[in-house]
């Protein structure tokens, strides 16, 4: 009974504990794991160690088709690394969350560019509409079309010169 009880405490200890990205190095199904289940927290600290914005991973060129893999996702989800240099809401106008698969598409777009940041602000917009609709960002269904850009994009330029090339091509889709 004694054995049991040890093993049991054991393989709890193993299942609770909370694996940390490697920033460096990351693993795209660990972070989408951890934003999904709001754990990710990674964040660049102030001078009395205080939170002060969520860090994004250094993703690279190697990370882009498990991104746009994992892009199919439309949960909604509390927390985002977004760009520190944005002074705006990180949402479209009525919305207080982010949508999984839109960031990820923004991650991508973050390493096409070269910036680490996809734009300002992490959310998509249809430069056709008028505003104020336009600054109430896509649906989930509108995002899952414009994953198919990305993944259309990626397929068609990964060998190539995937840097230059615009996911978007002649779609009224845009970041913000």
């Amino acid at each position: 009974m004694k054995k049991l009880l040890i093993i049991s405490t054991i393989s709890l200890l193993f299942i609770s504990c909370n694996k940390d990205i490697d920033l460096n190095n990351p693993d795209v199904d660990l972070f989408v794991e951890q934003l999904k289940a709001g754990t990710y927290d990674n964040y660049e600290k102030g001078e009395k160690g205080e939170n002060l914005w969520l860090l994004m991973p250094n993703f690279d060129g190697s990370h882009i088709a498990a991104l746009i893999e994992k892009a199919k996702d439309t949960t909604h989800i509390a927390d985002f690394p977004t760009n520190p240099i944005s002074s705006r809401m990180p949402h479209p106008q009525g919305r207080d969350y982010f949508i999984l698969g839109e960031c990820l598409l923004w991650t991508v777009e973050g390493i096409r560019n070269g910036s680490g940041f996809g734009s300002l602000d992490p959310f998509l917009i249809d430069a056709s509409l008028d505003e104020p609709e336009r600054g109430r960002g896509l649906t989930g269904t509108e995002i899952l079309i414009v994953r198919d850009l990305y993944k259309n994009w990626w397929d068609s330029f990964k060998n190539d010169d995937w840097e230059s090339e615009n996911p978007f091509g002649s779609s009224t889709f845009r970041w913000f």
